[in-house]
Formats: C-alpha cells, sequence, structure tokens
C-alpha cells in the first residue's frame, strides 16, 4: 500500500517540467537578450520572434501567465511549426486558467504524444464542460497512472463514468482507489456525492460514513455538508444535528459551517455540494489541488485550480485556494482578484478579505487595509480573527502602542481561550512601545501555554540578555530555541548576539557567521558580525560586513551608525572585563 505523500511526491505529476510558478529562463534563453535575431536585427522584446519569445519567458518568470501566454499564442501564430512552442503555450494558457484556448493546443500536443497528461487531462476538462463523458473516459485511458495522475485520473474517470449513468462501475473504480493510504476520506466523499446525485441515497449514505470512519471521525468541511443535506431531505434530523454538532466542537472558529448550521435551524437541507457531474469533476481537481498545495507543488496545484474554476467559476472554496496559491507565490494583484471575486458577505468571503487586508499591507497601501480590517471588527464583534489581524497590521507598521490596544481588544474577546500567539504578538508590540513590565508578563504567559515554543523563548531571552537579567536562563533559552529552529537566521544571530553582549567575541563571531550563512542578506545580522569580527581581532572582516550591511538598506537609524563606524566613529567597545560572563 503506497502513502498518499509517496503518490503525490513520486513523480512530478501531469507532465509540467517545472520546478516553481515562475521559472527563471535558462542561460540560453537569456543570452538573446545580447544578441540580434536572424536577420541581423537588434532583438526587440514583444516584436521580433525572439523578442516574443524572451518576452514570454520573462512574463513567467515573474508569475506573469496571462501576458506569458498572449506572447506565446502570438509566435505560434506567426510560426505554427516552432519547435515544443504548442506545448509550451498550453502549459502556460492552462496556468493562466485560458482553458478553451488551452485546449486548442492540447490537441496539437497530443497529435505528436498522444500520452501527454497534462494535454489529455486539458481535453477531459473540455469534455466534462461538453458533457461529452465518452471523449473523457477516451482521453483518460491514455494517461499513464504515475505521480499524482493515480489520484486524479481514478476520481475523475468516476465521475465521467456517473455522467455515462454507470454508477457502479464509477463506485468499483473509487473503491480501488481507496487502497492508497490516505485516499478513504476522499473516495468516501465523492462515492457519497455520486450516489447522492443518482438518487441512491441508501448508497449514499453508507459511502459517506466510511468516509467519516477513514477521516479518524473528524470529517472534512464538504463531507458534514454533504451528508448532513442527505439527513435531512431523508428525515433524519437529530442524526444530521448531532453530525454538525461533533464538527462544530473540532472547528469551534470556523465560519464555514454557518451556511450548513441555519439551513438546520430552518429545518431545510443545506445547499448540495455539487448540482451536476462537471461540479463533482470541479470538486475533484480541487480535492487534487489541496494535495498539491500542501506539498508545496504550486505549479501543479495551480493548474488543477484552473481547471476546476473553469468547471465552477464561482466556487467560493476554489477560489479562496486559487487566492492562497498565487499568494505564497508572490503574485499580490492576481491574488487579490480571486479574492475580490468571492462574495463578501459568503463565510469564505471574511477570510477572503482578512487575506485581501495583508495583500493591501504587502502592496504598502495600509490606509486601504486599515479601513477593511476596523470595519470586520465592528462587524463581528464576537470574533478575535480579525482584530488580531488588525493588531498584527498597526505593529508591522510600528505603530505599536494603536498594536497593543487592538490586542487588549482580541483578548478581552478570547478570554480564556487566548492562546500563546496572541500573548506572544502583544508582548512584542508592549516591548517595542517601552512598556516591559507588561510584555515580560505576556511573554512569560505565552510559555506557560507553549513551554518550548522557539520564537518565545528566542524574544524573551534576547530581551533579557539586553538589559542584563537573568543571564544564564536567557542564553538556555536561546540554546534550546536554536536546536528547535537550527535553520533558522535570525535565532542564530540572537544566539550570536547574546554571547556578543556577554563579552564572548569568538563564540560571537562563531554563530554570527551562521547566522549571515543562513540570512546573507539582513542588514542587522551582517551589521552584528562586523562588531564581532572588530572585537575579536578582525578589522579587515568587520568593514567588510559593515560595508556588505550598507548594501542592503539597512533602517535610516542604523545606516548612519554603520557610516560612523566605517568612518572610524562610534566603534564597538568591548565589555569591561569584570562584567563579562562566561555561562
Amino acid at each position: 500500500m503506497r502513502t498518499l505523500v509517496a503518490v503525490i511526491t513520486g513523480v512530478v505529476g501531469l507532465g509540467i517540467i517545472v520546478s516553481s510558478v515562475g521559472a527563471a529562463p535558462s542561460d540560453s534563453e537569456s543570452a538573446f537578450v545580447d544578441h540580434p535575431d536572424l536577420t541581423g536585427s537588434p532583438v526587440q522584446v514583444g516584436e521580433t520572434v525572439f523578442g516574443k519569445f524572451l518576452a514570454s519567458r520573462h512574463a513567467e518568470s515573474v508569475g506573469d501567465f496571462a501576458a506569458a501566454a498572449s506572447f506565446a499564442t502570438q509566435l505560434l501564430a506567426e510560426d505554427p511549426e516552432l519547435k515544443d512552442i504548442a506545448r509550451r503555450g498550453h502549459l502556460l494558457l492552462a496556468t493562466a486558467g485560458r482553458i478553451d484556448e488551452a485546449a486548442e493546443l492540447a490537441e496539437q500536443v497530443v497529435a505528436e504524444n498522444e500520452g501527454d497528461p497534462l494535454a489529455n487531462m486539458t481535453l477531459v476538462t473540455r469534455a466534462f464542460e461538453r458533457k461529452d463523458y465518452d471523449e473523457a473516459l477516451s482521453r483518460l485511458d491514455k494517461i499513464e497512472l504515475t505521480g499524482i495522475q493515480r489520484i486524479i485520473v481514478p476520481l475523475m474517470r468516476a465521475w465521467a463514468l456517473a455522467g455515462d449513468g454507470r454508477t457502479d462501475d464509477a463506485f468499483d473504480v473509487l473503491d480501488e482507489l481507496t487502497g492508497t493510504n490516505g485516499m478513504g476520506p476522499i473516495t468516501g466523499l465523492h462515492a457519497g456525492l455520486i450516489a447522492d446525485l443518482a438518487g441512491q441515497t441508501e448508497d449514499a449514505q453508507a459511502a459517506y460514513e466510511r468516509g467519516i470512519t477513514a477521516s479518524g471521525d473528524t470529517p472534512a468541511l464538504q463531507m458534514v455538508e454533504a451528508y448532513a443535506g442527505l439527513l435531512m431531505r431523508t428525515g433524519q434530523k437529530e442524526k444530521a444535528a448531532q453530525l454538525l454538532e461533533t464538527f462544530t466542537l473540532a472547528n469551534p472558529r470556523t465560519l464555514l459551517i454557518e451556511p450548513t448550521r441555519d439551513a438546520l435551524g430552518r429545518g431545510e437541507a443545506p445547499a448540495p455540494v455539487v448540482n451536476n457531474v462537471a461540479d463533482g469533476a470541479a470538486e475533484s481537481l480541487h480535492a487534487v489541488a489541496n494535495l498539491l498545495n500542501r506539498e508545496r507543488l504550486r505549479a501543479q496545484s495551480l493548474i488543477m485550480i484552473r481547471m476546476a474554476l473553469h468547471l465552477r467559476p464561482d466556487s467560493p472554496a476554489t477560489l479562496f485556494l486559487l487566492g492562497q496559491v498565487l499568494e505564497r507565490e508572490d503574485q499580490v494583484d492576481a491574488a487579490l482578484e480571486a479574492y475580490g471575486a468571492i462574495n463578501p458577505d459568503s463565510p469564505y468571503g471574511w477570510y477572503a478579505r482578512l487575506n485581501l487586508a495583508e495583500g493591501y499591507r504587502a502592496q504598502d497601501d495600509i490606509d486601504q487595509g486599515l479601513r477593511l480590517l476596523r470595519a470586520m471588527v465592528r462587524e463581528r464583534p464576537d470574533r478575535t480573527d480579525a482584530v488580531t489581524a488588525l493588531g498584527d497590521f498597526l505593529r508591522i507598521d510600528e505603530r505599536y502602542r494603536e498594536a497593543v490596544s487592538a490586542y487588549d481588544t482580541a483578548y478581552e474577546r478570547a478570554g480564556d481561550a487566548a492562546d500563546w500567539r496572541l500573548y506572544y504578538t502583544r508582548g512584542i508590540a508592549l516591548e517595542r512601545a517601552k512598556l516591559w513590565d507588561r510584555a515580560e508578563s505576556d511573554f512569560l504567559k505565552a510559555l506557560e501555554l507553549e513551554p518550548d515554543q522557539p520564537l518565545v523563548l528566542n524574544y524573551l531571552g534576547y530581551s533579557w540578555i539586553e538589559q542584563g537579567q537573568n543571564l544564564e536562563r536567557a542564553k538556555e533559552m536561546i540554546e534550546k530555541a536554536v536546536l528547535q529552529r537550527p535553520q533558522d537566521g535570525f535565532i542564530a544571530d540572537s544566539l550570536g548576539w547574546a554571547m556578543y553582549r556577554l563579552g564572548n567575541y569568538p563564540e560571537a563571531v562563531t554563530h554570527l557567521e551562521r547566522a549571515v550563512a543562513l540570512e546573507p542578506g539582513d542588514p542587522v545580522i551582517n551589521d552584528h558580525l562586523g562588531d564581532a569580527y572588530w572585537l575579536a581581532g578582525r578589522r579587515d572582516e568587520a568593514r567588510f560586513q559593515w560595508t556588505r550591511s550598507l548594501s542592503q538598506e539597512p533602517d535610516p537609524e542604523n545606516e548612519e551608525i554603520i557610516r560612523d563606524k566605517l568612518q572610524g566613529k562610534q566603534l564597538p567597545l568591548p565589555l569591561p572585563a569584570d562584567q563579562r560572563r562566561d555561562i
């Protein structure tokens, strides 16, 4: 029995030769920039054949797949025989969500390679849209079952069989897929949806219950929505209420269950999870996209999302997943567009607006982000997520006292449910606002709730050393944080700087060199290493690190200090021997 992770990661799925959503051009492609085209004329990006090629590659490298696809299609219009451009254009069009155009190129791709998995899946998507289930099955048969195809092909085949009226065959396909470890909840859900759509209520109920059991009695939202709907339609209201209560107890703060809870409160069945076969296929694509995203295979996830949205363009869950994937790939504008397409009054709309606010901050649109969050704080006075996000927003914007006020409101709303994160983030704001007694109390409370939390250990330990307090415990705390997060350059910097503040300059150099290796682009860490080099007697290396720190755009106050050090002013002074501590 193969595990789900092994299936996903064993082979890069869908035949996509790309390691990330924004792959950089190769050296050979970049070389075109400095050379004339075949006529001897300089390359003009977007005008000559090579120019369009370069423009397409550049657009892809920065994640602008719509532009990349447009340049690729222009290339094909000028020269349809260009080697591999059809396959690349198809990939870019699918990634950009232009599935109809991608399908046209997919036909060219499969003419050359009938087993191309991505091209066939594009044609499968179009076949579902056209209700041509024979075509869908024919295309699915041509895809080799390796990597992620081991999951998506059977799911899509089951729905194609369902569309063809062959529900028993669909169940057989899903039963076989259940043998892949970890797939029980997904196959149970889809078998239930297929049976439910076909009016086979007993089979649907049995499938949903198998899925819930396979999920360890912690079913996903879609399972609860689908099964509760069936129970309500078949008069099993008490069982539906119990299912909902169990889910709510396990997920007390989620808003996503609200429509189902409201429907049950009115004595009605909630809206169905799927209304037709195409919706079911879209749910399959969404499920696989979610699995890929969790494994950080975002290029593949993005294509699955685009196909799902082609079949079900108004799905709030899939639009939200699209926004998340794009946001994680720093495609902020496209992510905001995805979040903005979700009905703001829906449960997903609430979470989309939280992410919109974060997107505005990333775009330096501070005022719009704050307006949105403050409106959300007023809208739901019982919730802590918006007001906590407001505190984070203000803290990152260095408005520390305002951040403290927002966190205080979050604390009042949370009561006994306040977790370590709230105490930790409020502690940071309090410390930066120079309210140390309250800050220290919050950090200690955070550690009481989460004793080995490395972020809290690091922040409190570093703060104590800066103040010359609790030095032995502080050093132990930072060392424990380093052990838990050995690849965190900022925590390594804390340990090195602690050694520096304690007068142990050789050991400080050791830790700070490692911190710079982990975070080479951080101006503060490079400055710290320069100071440690200076007091360790390595003066040339110190000047190099200070110069390097200047090149990394430190904040204005630190920039002035670094420039003074390079001019022989404000040079680091060693700790007096009687104050040095060997702990």
